[in-house]
């Protein structure tokens, strides 16, 4: 884990049964490619704060994932870390697609016009049905961007700008 950062993949929402066991959201797909005997961390709690848990199974129910640790053994143990993150070293996050990103590599990026107008700075992703939604903040009030081929034309880390193409009326309150 050193020299790579700490990446939120999914927070602790409640205990699961008298074995320790503790439900997770998931944020992204992260957690489907994680293999027992990984290590994973803890964050949001000061008390445990980057505390690690060795994974022995992690099996998808519906919207969550239910998480078994080694180091947790009774449901008093699990629900200590409820509201924790779960966090994972940047450099062990699945590969992505061309074209695809991390939540966490879109927020703060600064979101521009084609035409070179400033639009304001990313703040959020919310992950819909169909599409992913950025909040953007601009002057202290938040739009809403569908990220959508139509719309995204450009991501560029290094410059930390996103680069969109917004249909007619989506910035009329800029």
């Amino acid at each position: 884990m050193e020299g790579s950062r700490l990446i939120a993949v999914g927070k602790i929402v409640k205990a699961h049964g008298v074995k320790g066991e503790v439900k997770v959201f998931p944020y992204g797909e992260s957690m489907a490619f994680q293999s027992p005997g990984g290590k994973l961390f803890l964050g949001g709690l000061s008390e445990v704060m980057n505390e690690a848990l060795t994974l022995m199974s992690a099996r998808s129910q519906g919207k969550t994932w239910i998480v078994r640790f080694q180091e947790l053994t009774s449901m008093d143990e699990a629900q200590r870390i409820i509201g924790c993150e779960v966090l994972l070293p940047e450099d062990d996050l699945p590969p992505t697609q061309e074209g695809e990103y991390y939540h966490y590599q879109l927020i703060g990026l600064e979101v521009v016009t084609k035409a070179g107008v400033v639009v304001g700075i990313l703040r959020g992703v919310m992950e819909t049905g169909s599409h992913d939604v950025y909040t953007v903040e601009s002057c202290g009030r938040e739009m809403l961007i569908p990220a959508v081929e139509e719309i995204i034309c450009e991501v560029d880390l290094k410059q930390n700008r996103m680069v969109i193409d917004p249909p007619e009326g989506l910035l009329d309150d800029l």
